[in-house]
């Protein structure tokens, strides 16, 4: 009992660092406590839920929203993130019960995908320019709406060709209206950087940013900069603080899934049926962990001898199609269709290498500092783009030259696999032309496809 009560007395102070770390108005540790004994406090975590993820996803917009907007964006949120527990979907949507369940979903948050730190990475104050390199794929759009991929697909028929013309068009308008956005913000900001060279503090970034350039030319907005840059470091510290006193938070929860386990069992005494969609998020005892493991390990060994099975049979039929090939076709021809074979296992190989974490495209993942690279200093190695982290050496940096190489590249591995998809679909479309008697298919004329090209070029241009 007696290291228990300094546990307890110090969960209060770790919950209220948790709060002040996060973004947005700050929850105490009362309102975690009411929501441990599913006390009337749903909407104040429905509130939370929705601010959190609407930085995420939203951009950084944070918008008004009635009570049900922010329901149906929490749980499409939570669904497309692999939130698998039955009664969080199941809450009603006016956000007037559930505290315990928001409680569960908010730590599954935390310690899933990492919430604390990305936000804090989001909603920092940038006082250098940057530009973000990431290969991973971005975030589905209908999150931003709170609306469902099951909704959006009913609009139209799948099978209506004009229908995805028209969306294709629309991609490209929006894709050339953004790409020129960009350029527009590139030189903007080599303006900014040429135009400083040599008034910076720092001899290896030599330039000023534009943050710092608006502050020179306006004084006033210094109060307001200051202002920010003293909040951001407010979180940095509660964040500090917090992350010495995590294990206490999950300790803790460990006795609201106890509470939730206890009121499952009676709820099956009685007759009710309560399943959850997935084990992990009930099953909290040690022996039921080690019984998931065993089953799992199981599941594996049994998954890996089919696989060496079905491994050792494909390679006896290969053998056996090789042999037969050689026999109908000539030597010539045989070699040829091995050359094109060599080829396609080799853009493979270089798409799994690419993705491969020695990769060195894979390792440029966030924001990096943009750096103005001079052109009587082309060879230096410190006039480079480099991290956003300070601590980073520069001689870690990478050029803009060596990342649109490497992008270059994975453009070209992508028109390769475009090209082969094409041709794949071609096959199956004569293959299906061939079985429609009396039809007569007309493409379109190129210089039509010119026509259109051209008119839709001087549309976007005016």
């Amino acid at each position: 009992m007696n290291r228990q009560r300094p546990a307890s007395a110090c969960l209060p102070a770790a919950i209220a660092a948790l709060s002040l770390s996060l973004p947005g108005s700050h929850v105490s540790p009362e309102t975690f406590r009411q929501a441990k004994f599913d006390q009337p406090q749903s909407a104040t975590f429905w509130k939370l839920l929705y601010y959190l993820l609407k930085q995420i996803h939203g951009g950084g917009q944070i918008e008004s929203a009635d009570p049900g907007t922010q329901v149906r964006f929490v749980k499409c949120a939570a669904l497309n993130y692999g939130y698998r527990r039955l009664k969080f979907y199941q809450l009603p949507t006016d956000g007037s019960e559930g505290s315990r369940e928001l409680l569960l979903a908010f730590s599954w948050f935390l310690c899933r995908i990492a919430l604390m730190e990305k936000l804090l990475t989001l909603s920092r104050l940038k006082l250098w320019d940057e530009a973000t390199v990431c290969m991973c794929n971005p975030p589905l759009k209908c999150l931003q709406d709170g609306k469902s991929l099951a909704s959006e697909l009913h609009i139209k028929d799948q099978t209506d060709v004009q229908y995805l013309q028209w969306l294709n068009g629309r991609l490209k308008l929006q894709w050339r209206s953004c790409h020129i956005e960009q350029q527009e913000q590139c030189k903007l900001l080599h303006k900014v950087h040429s135009y400083t060279v040599g008034s910076h503090s720092d001899p290896v970034i030599g330039h000023f940013s534009v943050i710092e350039v608006d502050i020179g030319r306006q004084p006033d907005k210094y109060e307001q900069l200051l202002h920010f840059v003293e909040s951001d470091c407010s979180r940095l510290e509660a964040f500090l603080k917090w992350k010495p006193m995590e294990p206490l938070y999950w300790h803790w929860m460990e006795t609201v899934l106890d509470m939730v386990t206890e009121d499952t069992q009676k709820q099956n005494m009685c007759g009710e049926d309560c399943l959850l969609p997935g084990n992990d998020l009930g099953c909290h005892s040690a022996s039921r962990i080690i019984e998931e493991l065993d089953k799992c390990k199981k599941d594996l060994m049994t998954l890996c001898q089919e696989l060496r099975e079905r491994r050792t049979l494909r390679k006896l039929a290969c053998y056996g199609k090789v042999r037969t090939r050689r026999e109908k076709q000539g030597e010539e021809d045989f070699c040829t269709a091995i050359r094109k074979v060599q080829e396609i296992v080799e853009l493979k190989l270089s798409d799994l290498n690419c993705n491969n974490s020695t990769c060195r495209i894979n390792k440029l993942h966030g924001p990096y500092r943009l750096v103005f690279k001079r052109k009587c200093l082309k060879e230096s190695k410190m006039d480079t783009i480099r991290t956003a982290a300070l601590t980073k050496a520069i001689t870690e940096g990478i050029t803009a030259t060596d990342v649109i190489s490497d992008l270059k590249k994975k453009v070209e591995r992508l028109k390769a696999e475009l090209k082969h998809r094409q041709e794949e679909d071609r096959q199956k479309i004569h293959k299906v032309a061939k079985g429609l008697d009396q039809v007569l298919f007309i493409p379109p004329m190129k210089r039509q496809k010119a026509k259109i090209g051209a008119e839709f070029g001087r549309v976007h241009h005016i």
